[in-house]
């Protein structure tokens, strides 16, 4: 499977469906790589599970049955709660930003790829990819006036690249005059293989358990925490849409484990 450090509470919580599932399963990680080769990776049943958010291309795979989804939102909708990285220098810049208006003044950077960079494109942000990202290098981008801000999930920001970033880089913080949001769900995908056919009839089965019987939420609430209220509470909020679906990509099933905190 294709993880990443920030995502050990997602592999807990697979390892919980596994064994409510009573399947038993070795979780190994693979070599990282674009989503592209990693979409290929998939189908071709080398990799058999990946822990990412949900894009157009995944969801049309998914419709032609190239690819395998449980919607299930192993961040609780958290994801879409995104916070922004900025030099130490540059925090008060951001203060005057009370709109959109105000924000399409700024250039986002995002990870290569991502599909959050269409989000904030679609709303008329001006967004520039980077290829280095996960040790805090689009620093050099915010030196040079490239990109001025790097918005990532509050959540995850907090709990692990606030501290993982700040080791390379001192000069990075995270400002705390704004909050973006909008609909963005990591799920999990299991590749089309015959030789995957087991493990995706466990993994359904057992996120239902857990999902139902509360052991997501206890398991979750292990490894990650609703963020202080004081770190998002004051914020200035600016909703944007997603253009590619809306929260009920969530299945009834299981809307109840997306935490209904409001920011105003």
């Amino acid at each position: 499977m294709q993880t990443e450090p920030s995502l050990a509470h997602c592999i807990a919580l697979l390892h919980g469906a596994l064994k409510a599932a009573g399947f038993p399963a070795a979780l190994v990680n693979a070599p990282h790589t674009s989503e592209a080769r990693n979409l290929h990776e998939t189908t071709a049943g080398r990799i058999h599970v990946n822990l990412l958010p949900a894009s157009p291309t995944r969801l049309d795979m998914v419709r032609r049955g190239d690819l395998r989804m449980i919607p299930v939102p192993l961040e609780r909708g958290l994801l879409g709660w995104r916070t922004s990285f900025v030099l130490d220098s540059q925090e008060k810049a951001l203060r005057h930003i009370r709109d959109l208006d105000d924000l399409r003044r700024l250039t986002i950077g995002q990870g290569a790829g991502w599909w959050d960079a269409e989000v904030y494109r679609a709303a008329g942000i001006t967004t520039r990819e980077v290829q280095a990202w996960r040790n805090g290098e689009f620093v050099e981008q915010m030196k040079t006036g490239i990109i001025d801000l790097f918005p990532l999930g509050l959540e995850e920001s907090l709990s692990y690249f606030l501290p993982h970033f700040r080791q390379h880089h001192q000069q990075l913080r995270l400002e705390t005059s704004l909050l973006l949001r909008y609909p963005w769900y990591r799920f999990v995908w299991v590749s089309p293989h015959p030789s995957a056919d087991e493990l995706y009839e466990a993994l359904q089965h057992g996120f239902d358990i857990i999902c139902a019987n509360g052991e997501f939420e206890s398991i979750w609430n292990q490894m990650r925490l609703l963020p202080p209220a004081d770190s998002w509470e004051k914020r200035t909020v600016i909703d944007l849409d997603n253009p590619f679906y809306g929260p009920d990509i969530v299945p009834q099933r299981y809307r109840h484990l997306l935490l209904k905190k409001t920011t105003s």
